[in-house]
């Protein structure tokens, strides 16, 4: 039994990191191409997680997916980088976003220019890596003579960007080397990411080919479909109340927004659940029986994407990780 295709696995903030670790383990085994640690909540960090995976690891390409550009300097995104690039034999992937205004507002950042603060971080931290001294002014980065005091193993890491909206999936086309989409979104969505991307690609004078297309994608396996769908419904709810970005791109009318967030306010997530019929749960998420899952993932091949990245939901890591195998 192995796994047919490029796909991933990644946690948001969850379980420990022991745990973390063993389910990496885990992937490796049953060939996984990559792990990914998110940061977006105030949970566990990116970089601690992904380096204790990194050295319990031989094969797994190991990354953030993705840490924001307000709470680092791009001097220290980029030290971190090359320091478990070093740790994992040239493993690491770069994954950086604009982050969400939600999470960053209570620690007092303002959600300004986040598109040219993710340009400019971009730019910055691979003049770094590459091993050149920084002199950089720009709207959001100022950096004066700066060089890393060490070598890093590659000169050049990946970097992907974890971005949702047209114009920031423009921007993927035209500096990043690949995307991991949101998750929470649809495959109509990605056919349209994957248009602007072309269209990004072109300003820059390169092909589509040379930009990776991965998705976050919201995972809860269950032999029981009803089981692994009510699993997410509170999530969706979540999702569809607090982030209007990724709201936005589900194209789903504006009154069902506004009767989900006030769901929501008025009774918590379980009251928002309630709102998230089947069809919505099999737009937005992957879950229900392994060969559902095994469906809805290659409907997200079908319409663009490289390398499905999995978020586990759920009590079983293991049924997530095996969900995708095929005989």
């Amino acid at each position: 039994m192995s796994v047919t295709g490029r796909i991933g696995v990644a946690f948001l903030g969850e379980p420990g990191v022991p745990e973390m670790v063993r389910a990496a383990r885990r992937a490796e085994d049953l060939g996984y191409e990559s792990v990914w640690v998110a940061e977006t909540r105030f949970a566990r960090d990116g970089f601690v997680p992904a380096a204790a995976i990194a050295a319990a690891t031989e094969r797994v390409k190991v990354s953030t997916g993705v840490v924001n550009v307000f709470t680092r300097s791009p001097v220290l995104l980029a030290t971190s980088y090359a320091t478990l690039d070093e740790l994992s034999g040239g493993r690491a992937v770069f994954g950086i976003g604009p982050g969400s205004p939600l999470v960053l507002g209570p620690q007092g950042h303002a959600f300004e220019k986040p598109l040219t603060r993710l340009k400019e971080y971009v730019e910055v931290s691979r003049r770094l890596i590459s091993g050149e001294e920084v002199h950089y002014e720009g709207e959001c980065v100022s950096v004066r003579g700066v060089a890393l005091e060490f070598s890093p193993l590659r000169s050049s890491i990946p970097v992907y960007m974890g971005v949702t909206g047209p114009r920031a999936m423009g921007l993927v086309g035209e500096i990043s080397d690949g995307v991991l989409m949101n998750g929470f979104t649809s495959c109509a969505y990605v056919r349209r990411s994957v248009e602007k991307i072309r269209a990004g690609c072109e300003r820059a004078g390169r092909g589509i080919d040379e930009v990776d297309l991965a998705i976050g994608l919201v995972t809860s396996v269950d032999e029981r479909g009803d089981v692994a769908r009510d699993r997410v419904r509170p999530l969706i709810a979540m999702y569809l109340s607090r982030f209007p970005n990724i709201a936005r791109e589900t194209g789903y009318g504006e009154d069902y927004l506004v009767r989900v967030r006030e769901k929501v306010s008025e009774g918590g997530l379980t009251a928002g659940a309630a709102l998230i019929s089947d069809e919505i749960v099999d737009d937005l998420a992957v879950a229900g029986t392994p060969e559902r899952v095994r469906e809805r993932i290659a409907e997200y091949r079908e319409a663009g994407i490289h390398c499905p990245v999995l978020f586990a939901v759920g009590p079983d890591l293991d049924a997530t990780l095996e969900a995708p195998l095929e005989a």
